[in-house]
């Protein structure tokens, strides 16, 4: 019988490959499986940006000074043209394309205190919102540019004489491989577009209220 040599299985590299392939495989995996969802979550950013943008655009191109909610409505379907990813999304996990992709279009008027004709403070209050909607009668407070945006604020750059058409766009994204660790996170992006061929947009209530209204006055 021959004697098993500790000597001589230290030496033998036989099985060496296997084994560091059986080591490397997982991690390449999961990496690949991580770089899948940021890559993935990369394209949905640039995908609700360009949602928020183009509903703004459309709306601050209004040239007849009012707006309804069925032109509302309209403008809010560019976003299905803009973002087609998620209504696969949608029909993928059975739910309304409006559950994951959630939206508001409002008229922000800056105001300032009466008589003042320097140095004056200007603060925005919601004219009129519709889909998730921004609050009526409550001044939204400025914010620094950087941070994310929120129903109840403005970036401070915005805090100018005039008019603003907002528009809002919150995606909650799930990532594919990742999702029992991270759930869902939610992409939320604003656009700010003063309106090209008018000083203001009015809201018309003759096109119905049911996710449009216009704000009481202050």
């Amino acid at each position: 019988m021959r004697r098993l040599s500790l000597s001589r299985f230290g030496r033998d590299r036989r099985g060496v490959a296997i084994v560091e392939f059986a080591v490397i495989v997982p991690v390449m995996i999961l990496l690949s499986a991580v770089a899948f969802d940021l890559v993935r979550y990369v394209i949905y950013i640039r995908k609700v940006e360009l949602a928020a943008s183009t509903m703004a655009d459309l709306m601050a191109r209004n040239d007849t000074g009012t707006v309804t909610q069925t032109d509302i409505l309209a403008i809010s379907r560019a976003q299905l043209v803009i973002f087609p990813e998620a209504m696969a999304v949608a029909s993928d996990t059975n739910v309304s394309v409006w559950s994951l992709l959630k939206w508001s279009i409002s008229g922000v008027q800056f105001k300032t205190t009466s008589g003042c004709t320097s140095n004056c403070v200007y603060v925005p209050t919601v004219s009129w919102t519709s889909g998730q909607k921004r609050p009526c009668l409550i001044p939204l407070l400025p914010a620094p540019n950087t941070d994310p945006p929120k129903p109840t604020t403005m970036p401070i750059d915005t805090f100018a004489p005039g008019f603003l058409v907002v528009a809002d766009v919150v995606f909650s994204y799930k990532p594919v491989i990742a999702q029992s660790v991270v759930g869902s996170v939610n992409i939320t992006k604003s656009f700010y577009f003063a309106p090209r061929y008018v000083s203001a947009i009015t809201f018309d209530a003759s096109g119905g209220t049911s996710s449009a209204n216009a704000c009481p006055l202050s």
